[in-house]
């Protein structure tokens, strides 16, 4: 399996104290990693990093094999890298079909096909979310649906989830993991912070 990202004695530190240090991590297309510790470990700051939120004090990322500094979020996104935050980053005013397809505007100017498109979509997902609601009438574990169905629709590469089952029932827990291991199939890289 060919290596998409990579840490190389990789410190991060604010204000000189480090929130994580001398760290090697090595990700690869269709793995899915785990990453576990106490509150205060380094673990949202490391993956904060591969997102392109913040930027290493000390050491290497690279992407593909080569050298990169993320300028932010959004330059992480372009590389196919995705974080779903544990707080949600959806548009409230808008329904759950448009914060999915958010960045596909041209979809915007058919809406009954868009619903009917995130319908199928979420179904197979296994998610039972209306696409015509509003996003902010939907409860916590909703948001976080609606958000795990907007990274895999943009066919991220990558994608590192913070907490992603806190909000959800043992049902859409069973859900959720047949859809890491379906993209795992298909080659995204997983990064999992619980």
């Amino acid at each position: 399996m060919s290596t998409i990202i990579e840490f190389r004695n990789a410190t991060k530190s604010f204000a000189g104290i480090p929130a994580f240090r001398d760290i090697d991590f090595t990700l690869r297309k269709g793995e899915i990693h785990a990453l576990l510790g106490e509150n205060g470990a380094g673990k949202s700051t490391l993956t904060k990093v591969m997102a392109g939120v913040y930027r290493l004090s000390r050491g290497q990322m690279l992407l593909d094999g080569r050298d990169i500094t993320l300028k932010g979020p959004a330059d992480g996104l372009a590389q196919g890298i995705v974080m779903v935050f544990q707080e949600t980053n959806l548009v409230p005013a808008m329904t759950v079909a448009q914060n999915i397809y958010l960045g596909d505007e041209k979809m915007f100017n058919r809406l009954r096909g868009l619903y009917i498109e995130a319908r199928q979509f979420l179904v197979g997902m296994g998610f039972q979310v209306d696409p015509t609601a509003q996003v902010s009438t939907l409860g916590a574990a909703q948001k976080q649906m609606v958000e795990i169905a907007r990274a895999v629709h943009h066919k991220a590469r990558v994608i590192i989830f913070d907490e992603p089952t806190a909000t959800l029932t043992p049902e859409e827990k069973k859900h959720f993991f047949m859809l890491l291991e379906r993209m795992k199939a298909q080659g995204t890289a997983i990064v999992f912070i619980t």
